[in-house]
């Protein structure tokens, strides 16, 4: 009786508290070890990244980041983007271009589907959407008719990749340069990502104007 007593008085709850937490941690290093190795073990691409809203582009530790792409004036959307998006389940297929910048070239709804477009396959979604670089034409002036202007095409690509972690002084420093990929003059953004085996993206850092900046768990 005493000792049954002693198992469930404070100090064994204040012990089963303890090994439970312990169990926890121990479960959360795991996890992160793993991630860890899946994404050295992957293949390492880079996409092209813009700055998402101004008034939530930094909260707290983190940069927020958007996967976009945009083609050059006149291109036509890639096969099967909008067939797949919103689902969850679905693939996106990427080709590779100069200096290891990879693009969206294709869906499916399977792994294989999005083989047809691109070698690379990556779990995720993506939309392509156009807008007229010039306003419509007004009544009686001169131009080109309203189904000839001039288009501007962009990807946005969603595979889970949305923030990159960083003490507050590499965030804000990110957070600026961000913020310039609206000027003609502003330096190229890549989020280096990495593919899987099992097919998911895991942020590996970004780069800035040629400059690097990895995500270190430990």
């Amino acid at each position: 009786m005493t000792r049954m007593t002693e198992a469930s008085g404070p100090k064994g709850l204040a012990l089963r508290i303890g090994v439970v937490a312990a169990l926890l941690v121990l479960a959360l290093v795991g996890l992160l070890v793993r991630e860890d190795r899946a994404r050295a073990s992957g293949q390492e691409v880079r996409l092209a990244m813009e700055a998402v809203d101004p008034r939530s582009l930094l909260s707290g530790h983190y940069a927020a980041l958007q996967l976009v792409e945009r083609l050059p004036d006149g291109s036509d959307c890639p096969p099967d983007l909008e067939a797949h998006y919103g689902h969850d389940d679905s693939w996106v297929a990427l080709s590779p271009g100069p200096d290891n910048v990879h693009t969206v070239s294709g869906a499916g709804a399977t792994r294989a589907e999005a083989l047809r477009h691109g070698p690379l396959t990556v779990r995720g979604q993506a939309s392509c959407r156009q807008a007229f670089t010039t306003p419509p034409r007004e009544p009686g002036e001169d131009g080109p008719p309203d189904g000839e202007r001039p288009q501007e095409t962009f990807i946005s690509l969603d595979i889970g990749v949305d923030r990159f972690y960083a003490d507050q002084t590499q965030a804000e420093a990110l957070e600026a340069d961000l913020r310039r990929q609206g000027e003609a003059q502003a330096p190229p953004a890549f989020a280096i990502v990495s593919i899987g085996q099992d097919g998911r993206g895991r942020l590996k850092g970004v780069e800035v104007g040629g400059t690097r900046a990895d995500l270190n768990w430990f």
